[in-house]
């Protein structure tokens, strides 16, 4: 019975490995800076096997708003974060890259929100995983 529960242990501690390594950056952050008139956003990409941590800023210069749009390459996550009248807006969270190795690349767009719904590219940066 001793020798059973003993490699029950031993089980239990390699998936606790196992689990806390998916977890692991791959590199250090990198990041990206993209000063505008309207706009402005700065921050990070944090690298993991599954999923990109993405940390910084997006700054509306302007009585508008500026958005930034956030995406994985390959795979279609995607998130945005704005600011609105001369604001800014700080944002850390986590776009998912669910396949093995995780994305190549993700990027950042910066657009401006018209009062009609449109929008304005204002730049783009893609930043690759090192």
């Amino acid at each position: 019975m001793r020798k059973m529960l003993s490699g029950t242990g031993v089980l239990a501690g390699t998936a606790a490995l196992i689990l806390t390594a998916t977890g692991t950056a791959t590199a250090a952050p990198v990041s990206w800076s993209m000063p505008g008139g309207q706009g402005s956003t700065y921050g990070s990409f944090e690298f993991y096997n599954r999923s990109v941590g993405v940390t910084g800023r997006v700054e509306s210069h302007i009585s508008g708003c500026i958005q930034a749009v956030f995406q994985t390459n390959p795979g279609s996550a995607f998130e945005t974060r704005t600011a609105c009248n001369n604001h800014t807006t700080g944002f850390n969270f986590t776009l998912e890259a669910d396949f093995p190795g995780g994305a190549a690349s993700a990027s950042v767009t910066l657009v401006r929100i018209n009062d009609n719904g449109t929008v304005n590219w204002l730049g783009s940066r893609t930043v690759n995983r090192p």
